[in-house]
């Protein structure tokens, strides 16, 4: 596990201009029948001669498992090497006979529901396409506690290295969600192996630990448990995403 994301928030505007992102796309689906349309679409689209030649970044759709009020059934996160390129490949797919169908397929089987563009701060552990089930822990933190939040995610790598299976990193919402200001994920290979660790963070020092600090810092907000349904990751693996 390594690194999903790169470093502080006071540094915001570093990343827009130059660091990874990933943006994410919420919509509901009203029947099995309208998914199943919209994954053959994608499974279509990003493997086209057009997504070959345009997109240089991952993209994985996503089926929510619990998200709280959120109304959506699904996401597509696409992880871009910068800004500049996620508009490259937005405005490309919006002009493209490809994008169209697409989206055409997507408008009538699907509702959108929010947007929202995040940028890297920093990741830990080891960086793996296994891991495809994805907590996210929204939270709001002022920017003079931002360094605070930063340290306290380095001292809980520490303390759960060698004993943590999964990975964990810390995002800024850069756009789309004015009461949330950051993100802590949390991928593990499985539920199973979620559950596993889980069952014993209520004995574990550095877990609890970080809890307590980070109840000082924060306002938490909401948390949203995901599963990769499709990862299509031919021109950037999720491993070369964060390690670059």
């Amino acid at each position: 596990m390594k690194k999903i994301l790169i470093t502080l928030m006071a540094i915001t505007s570093t990343f827009m201009s130059a660091g990874q992102i990933w943006t994410q796309y919420d919509f509901k689906v009203n029947d099995s029948e309208s998914a199943a349309k919209i994954v053959a679409a994608s499974d279509e689209l990003m493997a086209s001669e057009f997504t070959k030649n345009n997109f240089k970044g991952s993209s994985h759709l996503d089926l929510y498992l619990a998200n709280g009020s959120n109304t959506a059934t699904h996401s597509f996160a696409l992880l871009q090497p910068s800004m500049a390129a996620h508009q490259e490949w937005m405005t490309a797919l919006r002009n493209s006979p490809e994008g169209t169908k697409f989206y055409s397929t997507m408008n009538d089987n699907s509702t959108g529901i929010t947007e929202r563009i995040n940028s890297f701060v920093q990741s830990y552990g080891t960086a793996s396409n296994e891991d495809v089930v994805w907590l996210i822990h929204q939270f709001n933190a002022k920017p003079s506690k931002v360094a605070a939040v930063v340290k306290a995610f380095e001292k809980l790598d520490k303390g759960t290295q060698g004993d943590f299976p999964g990975q964990f990193g810390l995002s800024a919402v850069a756009f789309g969600q004015e009461d949330v200001t950051h993100l802590l994920t949390v991928g593990y290979s499985s539920v199973e192996e979620m559950e596993s660790w889980e069952d014993q963070l209520g004995s574990n020092k550095s877990i609890n630990d970080f809890q307590k600090t980070m109840d000082k810092l924060v306002e938490w907000k909401g948390n949203d448990l995901l599963i990769n349904a499709r990862v299509y990751d031919s021109a950037l693996t999720i491993q070369e995403f964060l390690t670059n």
